[in-house]
């Protein structure tokens, strides 16, 4: 039995590395392909999750922490992004939707906006201990993940680029002083 899903486990996996890739390079096919494949779900929330937990590792390892702070970064940031995720994919879909006309059901959007933090693999840098390392590192990744979610947004919902950013900016206003409420409290 292990030796039949091995195989497959390792094809699904290279899917994976290869969808990623594709949707760093901004790949529009790539993210319509994931718009319809509903069994790449679970590769989705890995990717996020790859995602958080890359920002993790190099947030720890950049305020020096220990190995068991790096990996409570790791777990923490996983755990975070898919939170994260699943707030920002649901304003997503509903500003979509509802303001700007998109055509997505729920998952179809996700899918593809999971993808889009495949460049979120990039923070892993910001481990690296000399001064502008990290900050750089934390800056491309943000920047690359903001353009490939707006890239995935347009894609998955059929909108043109000026909607997909307009829909990026009222989603980040709202997640941001919404965390600055909670930390006010």
């Amino acid at each position: 039995m292990m030796a039949q899903s091995g195989p497959f486990a390792l094809d699904r996996f290279r899917t994976m590395l290869d969808r990623m890739v594709k949707s760093a390079r901004l790949n529009s096919d790539t993210f319509l392909a994931l718009r319809e494949d509903s069994a790449a779900t679970g590769q989705a929330l890995t990717v996020l999750a790859l995602a958080g937990g890359s920002f993790g590792v190099g947030f720890a390892a950049s305020i020096g922490s220990s190995t068991i702070g790096i990996l409570l970064g790791a777990f923490f940031g996983a755990v975070v992004s898919i939170a994260l995720g699943i707030v920002w994919v649901s304003l997503t879909f509903l500003i979509g939707r509802r303001l700007f006309g998109g055509k997505s059901d729920y998952w179809s959007l996700a899918r593809p906006v999971f993808f889009a933090t495949s460049p979120g693999l990039v923070f892993l840098i910001m481990s690296v201990p000399v001064s502008p390392v990290p900050d750089v590192a934390r800056a491309t990744g943000v920047a690359w993940i903001a353009i490939s979610t707006v890239m995935a947004v347009k894609t998955a919902m059929g909108l043109d680029t000026q909607r997909s950013l307009v829909i990026f900016i009222i989603v980040t206003l709202i997640v941001l002083l919404s965390y600055g409420f909670v930390v006010s409290l």
